[in-house]
């Protein structure tokens, strides 16, 4: 396809050089016969007919000047090269006389005088001749390029079929199974590098997703486990050891508690499902986080204070970010229950939000025990609890929550220590159009 495009452009080339050097050729020739009719008239209009006559005389014999000539009256040759002929005006092509084609002569005629016409022109073989050899010079031309327009463009394809080759022969091995294969990168930074970069990076997302799957399946056989045992256990002792109607009661709400349990469980991990494919993205809307933290004071405000905690926000500005209200409230009420739940009596809780040129920070810390620094890419993995964390209720699957509608939304989460020391969580959103 490289070779046909660019011989269609060399041909089209070529042809407009061809026609434009045609057409100079042409315009020079009527050029010199308009010069010599112009010597002639002045001589007529100087001194008359003989004047024009030797005028004509000269110019035959001048060099660059036509190579025909005929000043006829009334029919009659008075001067020049040519026989008489039939008297037409402007310019015109006429037959060589005794010759054969190629040859034919180009020229001007016009009239000095009423009944005094006047023919200048030029053999045109020379410039027929010129025009073949500019044709011959620009096939030839026109035929190296194209020879070199084909190896450099098998050249081209031979090096992108390699790449292309190489890509297709990492991607049949990671559809093999061998997900550690990866796309080479040449370092050229070239369309194909820039591609190999995206696939890689895709194949990472997917390698990490396929090994958050497997943590989150090992994790829920191991979480399971325990409820579904205790269940088995109490319907089991139910059906061995209850003796009364109350006996068989009480062991059903046991088995309606724990399956309750179960439930919540696979709820939660269906949500987190959910907002992880992005459907609540249709329902975003600028979303006033001033506001919003107020309201979360309010609410969770008394929960810290029987917690015997201190909930305090910290906004001095308002900030819109866009999303989905009820998904950012539940963010930020997982993060607070997690620092009212997990830190002791008398710890200070701190929500500030600070608003700058490329987005919105809203940050939860706290002055608690914190969280190990190497303990810290873990938290956000579903069903990951930490060891001091694991007497209390639940499955690990709030600050997993957290990840998901903050990936949702396009923020950025980051642990670290808060201004109080202990353990703060930021989330970065950004600003909305």
């Amino acid at each position: 396809m490289f070779v046909v495009l660019f011989a269609l452009l060399a041909a089209a080339m070529a042809l407009s050089v061809l026609v434009s050097v045609d057409r100079q050729f042409h315009d020079q020739i009527v050029q010199f016969a308009n010069s010599d009719i112009a010597a002639a008239r002045a001589g007529y209009n100087a001194e008359g007919i003989k004047e024009a006559e030797e005028v004509i005389g000269q110019r035959m014999t001048a060099p660059g000047a036509s190579d025909f000539f005929l000043l006829q009256q009334n029919g009659h040759r008075l001067a020049g090269n040519l026989p008489p002929m039939p008297e037409r005006t402007g310019v015109l092509t006429l037959p060589m006389p005794g010759a054969i084609s190629p040859h034919a002569i180009l020229g001007e005629a016009t009239y000095l005088a009423p009944g005094i016409y006047i023919f200048s022109g030029s053999d045109l073989y020379p410039t027929r001749q010129a025009r073949q050899h500019i044709l011959q010079t620009l096939f030839w031309l026109f035929m190296a390029a194209l020879l070199l327009a084909i190896i450099g463009g098998v050249l081209v394809s031979r090096f992108f079929l390699r790449r292309t080759d190489a890509i297709a022969k990492a991607c049949r091995a990671i559809m093999d199974g061998n997900l550690k294969t990866r796309v080479l990168v040449r370092g050229t930074e070239d369309e194909l590098d820039r591609l190999a970069l995206t696939i890689n990076s895709m194949l990472d997302r997917i390698a990490g997703l396929m090994e958050n799957v497997r943590q989150v399946t090992n994790d829920i056989a191991h979480d399971l486990r325990t409820p579904v045992t205790h269940l088995r256990h109490r319907l089991e002792h139910a059906r061995l050891m209850a003796g009364s109607a109350e006996d068989y009661d009480k062991a059903l709400e046991a088995a309606i508690a724990a399956s309750d349990e179960i439930l919540a469980l696979f709820a939660a991990l269906l949500r987190i499902a959910q907002i992880e494919g992005g459907a609540r993205r249709a329902a975003f809307a600028p979303v006033e986080l001033k506001d919003l933290l107020g309201q979360l004071r309010e609410i969770f405000g008394p929960v810290a204070d029987d917690a015997r905690h201190s909930l305090t926000v910290s906004a001095p500005e308002n900030a819109v970010v866009r999303g989905d209200r009820e998904l950012i409230v539940q963010l930020f009420s997982n993060l607070i229950e997690n620092a009212i739940v997990h830190t002791p009596d008398g710890t200070r809780i701190e929500l500030a939000l600070a608003a700058g040129k490329d987005g919105v920070t809203v940050s939860v810390s706290d002055n608690g025990p914190g969280v190990p620094e190497n303990e810290h890419h873990k938290l956000f993995q579903p069903l990951y609890r930490y060891e001091a964390s694991r007497s209390r209720p639940g499955y690990g699957l709030g600050l997993a929550l957290v990840n998901a509608i903050a990936e949702l939304h396009g923020a950025r989460l980051r642990t670290g220590s808060g201004r109080q020391g202990g353990f703060a969580i930021s989330i970065a959103f950004p600003l909305a159009a």
